[in-house]
Formats: C-alpha cells, sequence, structure tokens
C-alpha cells in the first residue's frame, strides 16, 4: 500500500493566505449586491449598505445598517414590505462571523506549516477552517437569495465573487494543511516482536 502523498508546503501556504484575504475582504466591503441605477447607485455589505445618489458627490450619500434597511422597506407600501425577508439579516451577520472564523482557521494551520509544527489539539486549525466554510457558504447564500427588493433591484457585485473564490481557494488549503499538518501516528507494533518481551 503507497503512503498518501504531501502536498508541497509553500502552495498549501500561499493559497490559505490568498483564501483568508478574499475571505476579511467580503466581509468588510459592501459589494455584494449593486444596482446599475443611473440615478442612485446603492451597495450592500454583510452589515450596512450605502446609496449615492450620482453626481453629487459624498454629500449625496447616505448609509443604512441591513436592519434599518429593511426597517425602510416595511415603512413603505405593503407590497414592498412583502419584498423583503426576516433571514437576510441575520444570514448576513452570521456570514460576516464565519468569514474570519474561516480566515482565522487558515492563518493558524497555515503558521502550523511554516513552523513545521504538528501539533495533537482536540480540534485542528484546518477543522476550524472548514467547517466555517461549509457553514459560510449556506448563509452567504441564503444572504443573496433572501436579498430585498423587487427582481432586478440589486444583482451580486464583486465583493460577492472575491467571497466565492476565497471559500474554493479555503476549501483547498485547508485539505491540503491537514496532510501536512497532521500529527504523526505512532506506531502501534513496534517492537511487538521483542524477544526479550517473551
Amino acid at each position: 500500500m503507497t503512503a498518501t502523498p504531501i502536498p508541497n508546503r509553500m502552495t498549501a501556504v500561499a493559497l490559505a493566505l490568498a483564501a483568508s484575504a478574499c475571505l476579511i475582504y467580503a466581509a468588510l466591503t459592501r459589494q455584494w449586491l449593486v444596482n446599475n441605477n443611473p440615478v442612485e447607485e446603492r451597495a450592500i455589505g454583510l452589515r450596512s449598505s450605502s446609496s449615492c445618489i450620482v453626481g453629487t458627490g459624498s454629500a449625496g450619500c447616505s448609509e443604512l445598517t441591513n436592519k434599518e434597511l429593511i426597517e425602510e422597506f416595511h415603512q413603505d407600501t405593503e407590497t414592498t414590505a412583502q419584498q423583503t425577508s426576516g433571514a437576510f439579516v441575520p444570514m448576513g451577520l452570521a456570514t460576516f462571523i464565519e468569514c474570519f472564523v474561516g480566515a482565522l482557521g487558515l492563518l493558524a494551520a497555515a503558521a502550523f506549516a511554516l513552523a513545521k509544527k504538528t501539533p495533537d489539539l482536540p480540534m485542528a486549525p484546518t477543522t476550524v477552517g472548514l467547517l466555517a466554510i461549509m457553514a459560510l457558504l449556506i448563509t452567504g447564500m441564503v444572504f443573496i437569495a433572501t436579498k430585498p427588493g423587487p427582481p432586478g433591484y440589486v444583482g451580486v457585485g464583486l465583493s460577492f465573487w472575491v467571497f466565492a473564490g476565497g471559500a474554493v481557494m479555503g476549501i483547498v488549503a485547508n485539505q491540503m494543511l491537514a496532510k501536512i499538518n497532521r500529527p504523526v501516528d505512532p506506531d502501534l507494533l513496534a517492537d511487538s516482536m521483542d524477544p526479550d518481551q517473551y
């Protein structure tokens, strides 16, 4: 039986760093949902949104938390109130937290790989990172699917695509680093046939 090949250490670390940067960028920016309105530019992030009247500079911009944005929809007609979902705000917050947890797991695993350490921990950083990425893929998609407004009000923007790329790279990096950082298994048959023991 052939041994499983160990992935290239520096490639795995580079992927982990790139994935972490993508997840942190996605968490902090407001380009998850954007519109193509020539009069009013709207950008929605995981926790807040901004709206700017084109041609007025920063003076014509306003910022709202996502909760305030949903409340604004509810203050309008009944039709616009029906174009919102109660899952939008909590899914955005959950994705925000999970992006950082996933990034921290990746960074910790990359640090162990660079230090050539294989600690026997109750839960490996790669496991933490992988679980966070699995969760954020679900919550991130629900966040996008429950976007407020009528069809065409906003569509996905740059932050979403960076998030998607970071999640895919993070899955690959976690798998590679899990093999690199795996503690050495003890040989249970070592000295099993030592005559001195009989």
